[in-house]
């Protein structure tokens, strides 16, 4: 593979990082954002679909945002060596660690607003 070769799909594994966080980033808003505003309202099947599809998405699309920026800083590497350049860190590792803090947070979040509201009906009555 040639540098320029090389150098373009560094700048498309960018982008491709880019798009994918993005759209980790919008699955975990719209559950915290529904969480907040409908958590307490669900039924437990309307939870347990609404908390799958969340797993699932979040779980592959997290998965691929890791295995995208690890290619990324591998390739990445390969071209800062032959242009005899700094040396990169490889954020790999806690790049993972802070997606799964943001999953089990907003499984968390789901699970407070739905003990909060029980926890207020009981006093009512």
């Amino acid at each position: 593979m040639s540098e320029y070769e090389l150098a373009d799909y560094v700048s498309s594994m960018m982008g491709n990082f880019l798009s994918v966080i993005t759209i980790y980033f919008s699955i975990i808003t719209a559950y915290v954002v529904a969480a907040f505003a409908s958590g307490s309202k669900l039924t437990t099947t309307q939870l347990v679909i609404v908390n799958a599809v969340f797993v699932m998405a979040a779980g592959i699309i997290g998965s691929l945002t890791v295995v995208i920026f690890n290619r990324f800083y591998i390739f990445a590497s390969q071209l800062q060596v032959i242009n005899n350049s700094s040396v990169l860190v490889n954020f790999t590792v806690p790049l993972a660690m802070l997606l799964i803090t943001l999953f089990v947070s907003s499984l968390v979040f789901m699970w407070t607003v739905r003990r909060t509201n029980k926890v207020l009906e009981t006093q009512e009555d």
